[in-house]
């Protein structure tokens, strides 16, 4: 085990956010193998005695390739000359998180696992009563063995795009939730290894092993956001500071893997650190 992941011995409840990138494939199409990986994953830890949240991105994604071949089985040759308009939102994530949690309930199934959906919105975090129902709900399916499967509500709710809400994509959800939750955990998976010095594709960056704001804040460069989800590095990066300094140590890794979340738990130098002893170290 790494000194600096020491931690991870004492950790029990721990929350997953997954991206759009790990979710779904280049096509929009959902990434069965990935989504197997990562719920045999869930089953093992899940054995193991930890209480597992999931937070997952994916639906509006998986929605909009599901409505594009809607629409085109539904089309006239005559309608496909004309320009084609881009597909709501909000239509998507509808279709999507339907397909979506099928899909989970499906696979957790096969595991003998039993998975909640719950679906929120900022608006809810606005009352005292939703936090508290939420968390007694959680807890309860905690107890239970269930694993609390969590989405924002798109399909009805006004987009954030940039930080004027209470959270306004699902990093800055997993952050919150982490801290309402009371979490010792919150890994975020992404489709690279981790935070690097600068683009990932650039062959002379760098993984940040652990990161310290006070060295690392300026002299990071953000490549592109990922190719379908809202967020990408920077908004990880914003959660992960948010959370770490509110007492929840965070990781980012990779998710296209199939065993990073064990790895990770296992007290491996695997990732980015995020934790409010950091510059101690």
């Amino acid at each position: 085990m790494d000194a600096s992941r020491s931690f991870v011995k004492d950790v029990k409840r721990v929350i997953v956010k997954v991206g759009t990138a790990v979710v779904t494939r280049s096509d929009g199409r959902l990434a069965l193998g990935r989504l197997g990986a990562l719920c045999e994953q869930l089953k093992e830890l899940n054995s193991d005695g930890y209480e597992l949240i999931l937070v997952t991105s994916g639906a509006v994604s998986a929605g909009r390739q599901r409505l594009r071949f809607r629409r085109l089985v539904n089309s006239s040759f005559a309608d496909l000359q004309k320009p084609q308009a881009e597909l709501d939102g909000k239509a998507c994530a509808a279709v999507g998180q339907n397909g979506l949690m099928a899909l989970y309930d499906t696979l957790f199934s096969q595991l003998d696992l039993t998975s909640a959906q719950l679906l929120v919105t900022d608006n809810d975090f606005r009352d005292p009563n939703f936090r508290s129902q939420l968390t007694e709900t959680v807890n309860q399916l905690l107890d239970l063995k269930v694993v609390p499967v969590l989405n924002e509500n798109d399909a009805g709710y006004t987009l954030y795009k940039d930080s004027s809400g209470i959270f306004w994509d699902n990093d800055s959800l997993a952050a919150l939730l982490a801290l309402e939750l009371k979490a010792d955990l919150l890994i975020l998976l992404s489709d690279v290894d981790g935070l690097y010095n600068g683009p990932p594709s650039d062959p002379q960056s760098k993984l940040i092993h652990t990161y310290v704001k006070e060295r690392h804040h300026g002299q990071i460069t953000f490549g592109d956001k990922s190719r379908l989800g809202r967020g990408g590095m920077t908004a990880k990066v914003k959660a992960a500071v948010y959370a770490a300094y509110a007492g929840v140590p965070v990781i980012i890794a990779s998710g296209k893997t199939t065993d990073g979340i064990i790895k990770v738990l296992e007290g491996q130098r695997i990732g980015t650190l995020f934790h409010k002893d950091a510059h101690l170290w």
